[in-house]
């Protein structure tokens, strides 16, 4: 009986080994490139075909940057590779067609962008809600203000959306999930930071609000599309500090480079709410 005792605790070792390699290990958090003017497009794409709209992306930007890119020529991939492939979502099918379409190095290239978007980037495709309710988002304007430089606080660059919007206005959650910071940040203002539920290696954070709505608690989850605070102006100074800039949601993006490491990486958000905004809820 010991050997069998022996044998089985090996097993369960070299097993509960692997899984913590592939939970733990870190992945590339890549930046995002995908235009905004067709994100909607690769997520629309994705849900008519079942291409992960990563793989279409990659190919897109490994090639040619996407200055030959168009909608029609989206829609034309997904198309042909959904009639080529074993299934839509057989991504070993599709990585072997991916193969055999390209050179060697090529499709490497594409194929560790793919894997690299569908860790930080998989939400693109699904159907998450814009932070603004339907009926409020023709007073909401927004550009990709990704990068822009910031001098409060220091020499520093924009990681986030800035989403322009009247002072009160109800900002809902983009996503199911758990509420894991609120309160003030001499940055950020009252703000509250939600750790996604389908994908716990992405966070979405929420800043400048002018008041936080009731219930909103550090451990609470939240649903998709439920009224989380309100648009103000607060932020960029002590506790309480309002006034300084317009009223504005700053919606910032941050994805773990591990499951289980505490470091996360900001993205660029603007193609995400783009996708949002037309085919989300």
């Amino acid at each position: 009986m010991k050997w069998l005792f022996r044998l089985v605790l090996i097993v369960l070792l070299t097993v509960g080994g692997w899984l913590l390699y592939e939970w733990a290990r870190p992945m590339n958090i890549p930046e995002i490139k995908v235009p905004g003017d067709l994100a909607a497009d690769y997520a629309a794409a994705e849900q008519k075909t079942g291409i992960p709209w990563a793989y279409l992306a990659a190919v897109d930007e490994s090639t040619h940057r996407y200055k030959k890119t168009t909608p029609a020529s989206i829609r034309q991939r997904a198309v042909n590779w959904a009639k080529k492939v074993d299934g839509p979502l057989a991504e070993s099918a599709l990585e072997a067609l991916i193969r055999h379409e390209f050179a060697p190095d090529k499709a490497e290239r594409i194929l560790s962008l793919a894997t690299s978007y569908e860790w930080a980037a998989s939400s693109l495709g699904e159907k998450y809600a814009f932070p603004f309710r339907k009926k409020d988002r023709g007073h909401v304007s927004y550009g990709d203000t990704w990068g822009a430089s910031r001098s409060y606080g220091g020499k520093r660059t924009h990681e986030g959306t800035d989403l322009v919007a009247p002072k009160g206005t109800p900002i809902v959650s983009v996503s199911d999930g758990r509420v894991v910071s609120k309160g003030w940040n001499q940055l950020g203002g009252w703000r509250l930071t939600i750790v996604d539920t389908e994908h716990p290696q992405v966070s979405y954070y929420y800043a400048h609000l002018s008041r936080y709505a009731g219930g909103i608690g550090v451990g609470d989850k939240v649903r998709k599309g439920q009224v989380i605070g309100y648009v103000g102006d607060s932020g960029y100074g002590p506790e309480g500090t309002t006034g300084k800039f317009a009223p504005h949601l700053h919606f910032g993006m941050y994805v773990r480079k591990g499951m289980l490491s505490p470091f996360r990486e900001a993205v660029n958000p603007f193609a995400f709410l783009k996708a949002w905004e037309q085919h989300g809820g």
